[in-house]
């Protein structure tokens, strides 16, 4: 009896592992058609409470879901430096559009360090 009881809890069990297996592959597929991006990020135990805190606060009547806060967070820190991009405009020393000028296409500004380029004075600003 014991053996009948444990070949259909294993059998229950298998079974589980490939309708999970089976969910796990439409997800995949339907999010790939949405394209839409899944991405794990380690959190501290304190990164982890603040996060939760944060969804509390923000969500009003009902808190936000991690997912939902940090997808409003990606949305909200686009419009602001969409905005911060517009008023750049480009460096007065070598005239090269902000921010990705004096760069000179190397990701390395050329003239960082002379006391008129944006580098010099502005870089920081445009930092988390």
């Amino acid at each position: 009896m014991r053996n009948n009881d444990q070949a259909k809890a294993d059998k229950k069990r298998q079974q589980d592992k490939e309708r999970q297996r089976a969910k796990r592959a439409r997800d995949a597929e339907k999010n790939s058609e949405l394209g839409i991006h899944e991405y794990r990020v380690p959190l501290s135990q304190t990164e982890s409470e603040t996060l939760a805190e944060l969804c509390a606060y923000r969500g009003g009547a009902e808190p936000y879901s991690p997912e939902e806060f940090i997808s409003t967070l990606i949305r909200r820190e686009k419009k602001r430096v969409d905005e911060e991009k517009k008023h750049l405009g480009q460096c007065d020393f070598c005239g090269e559009p902000l921010p990705l000028g004096c760069k000179n296409g190397l990701g390395i500004p050329k003239l960082k360090g002379v006391g008129g380029c944006f580098y010099t004075r502005e870089e920081r600003k445009l930092r988390l």
